[in-house]
């Protein structure tokens, strides 16, 4: 089962990382956040979308690794972001955070780096007869 709440796999409108903390914050606020991240866990793959996106405050860096030290050898995650390792510093405002989360997720992990086009770029060029939309 994937995680309806982090995100299906090869859906591009599932909620993204900023949802997700979202989440964990609601659940900071009632005093549930462990009850939540056990939740998600509950599902065999759970889909992170857009590490990065938008920069983490201390507190959501803090629930991130929550749950990623939760999820640590227990479940798969699924993490997809635009920024390499190294760079993660930059939107991880805490670096022993940062180190904490890296030191976990490529541990047992399979890293797919990609590069070109995205596939909506593709798309909107394949509408327009090979031209890119202008902003």
């Amino acid at each position: 089962m994937v995680s309806p709440v982090l995100g299906r796999c090869r859906r591009p409108d599932s909620p993204r990382v900023r949802a997700a903390v979202e989440t964990l914050y609601r659940g900071l606020a009632d005093i549930t956040v462990g009850k939540v991240i056990e939740t998600l866990l509950l599902n065999d793959l759970v889909r992170v979308d857009e590490i990065g996106f938008a920069p983490l405050d201390d507190t959501g860096a803090q629930l991130l690794f929550r749950f990623v030290a939760a999820a640590y050898e227990r479940r798969s995650l699924g993490i997809a972001s635009h920024h390499s390792f190294e760079d993660w510093g930059r939107f991880l405002p805490e670096h022993t955070t940062a180190v904490s989360m890296l030191d976990r997720l490529p541990h047992h992990a399979t890293t797919a780096v990609t590069n070109g086009q995205s596939y909506r770029m593709r798309q909107a060029r394949e509408r327009r007869g090979g031209e890119l939309p202008t902003p």
